[in-house]
């Protein structure tokens, strides 16, 4: 418990450096008097105002959401199959959101972010049950390497319909931004939407690590102890597609944060749940907003999406893995 305390403790003083590091320094660094008067006595009429109150304040709370959903996500999946590749975004369950956020394109034009929401969250419960589906009754199995060639197919799967629907209905500008992974272009009203669910979500989470460490025991256990295996496994799974498709919805479909982030956690840490899930939430926003603002800092004034960043370190890290694991 102590360990896990100091942890907290250095992750959140990190978190702090890392917010008040993406909030002064861009494309145009902006001292840090500039911002407290941006609090204070805020002029619409001023532009370095509205950068900081409309730009890159909702930015970083957007980078810090997105990364804890993608993290604990990876980190409950990982614990429901048992599985230490397992990741919303390897598993196709960010390519099935990101098709029904196409779909919302079609439907709605002048798209709200709730509609968003709702569209993605459709789509990462329909790739849920796909995956799960062919997991369970083909010959692929829920084992590491079966879960991971299902994830792949049904990743390509999805993409290619999101690419056929943006090429039929011209969605190409509208959904260019969603297919890379950036933050830049999220509102607060977005956040406004997005946010009530999160806080509701992440209270659910934190009391989860308790069933996901009966669930490492074996069923028998958690039955012998009065607990419903596939009760924790449904009730876990409707989180993981809560938070992927509120993700999706605000930057698209990223990668590699659910596999990266749980795995150094648990190094760490040990294989508790109930540390290993509030400090996945909180490195994993750390991670994206660091991502995003190198991103925003290594060719200004153009930008690099933290989705590519991800993805940069990701590769690397999955294939290290697996060879490890001898998969």
């Amino acid at each position: 418990m102590k360990k896990f305390t100091i942890l907290l403790l250095v992750l959140s003083g990190l978190l702090v450096a890392v917010f008040f590091l993406a909030l002064t320094q861009g494309a145009a660094d902006i001292p840090l008097i500039t911002i407290k008067e941006a609090f204070r006595a805020f002029d619409p009429e001023n532009q370095t105002h509205q950068v900081i109150r409309n730009i890159r304040l909702p930015r970083i709370c957007a980078s810090f959401i997105v990364g804890s959903c993608f993290a604990v996500t990876g980190a409950i999946m990982q614990g429901v199959t048992k599985n230490s590749l397992a990741d919303s975004g390897l598993l196709g369950i960010n390519s099935g959101a990101a098709v029904g956020l196409a779909v919302a394109f079609i439907l709605f034009p002048s798209l709200q972010p709730n509609q968003a929401a709702l569209f993605s969250f459709l789509g990462a419960f329909l790739a849920t049950s796909f995956l799960f589906l062919l997991t369970k009754y083909s010959r692929i199995g829920m084992t590491p390497t079966g879960l991971i060639l299902a994830g792949v197919a049904l990743s390509s799967f999805f993409s290619a319909i999101s690419q056929v629907l943006s090429l039929q209905f011209d969605l190409n500008q509208d959904l260019a931004f969603w297919f890379i992974g950036g933050a830049a272009n999220v509102t607060w009203t977005q956040l406004q939407v997005i946010t009530p669910i999160y806080l509701v979500a992440l209270f659910i989470i934190l009391g989860l690590g308790k069933s996901l460490n009966l669930l490492a025991m074996g069923d028998e256990t958690a039955i012998s102890l009065g607990k419903h295996p596939e009760r924790i496994r449904l009730v876990s799974l409707a989180v993981v597609v809560l938070l992927a498709g509120m993700a999706v919805s605000l930057v698209g479909p990223v990668s590699f944060i659910g596999l990266m982030v749980p795995h150094v956690i648990r190094g760490l840490i040990g294989k508790n749940y109930q540390m290993i899930l509030p400090l996945t939430i909180v490195a994993g926003g750390i991670l994206v907003i660091l991502a995003d603002w190198v991103g925003r800092i290594i060719q200004p004034p153009f930008e690099t999406p933290f989705g590519i960043m991800m993805a940069l370190i990701g590769v690397p890290f999955l294939l290290v893995k697996i060879r490890r694991e001898q998969l």
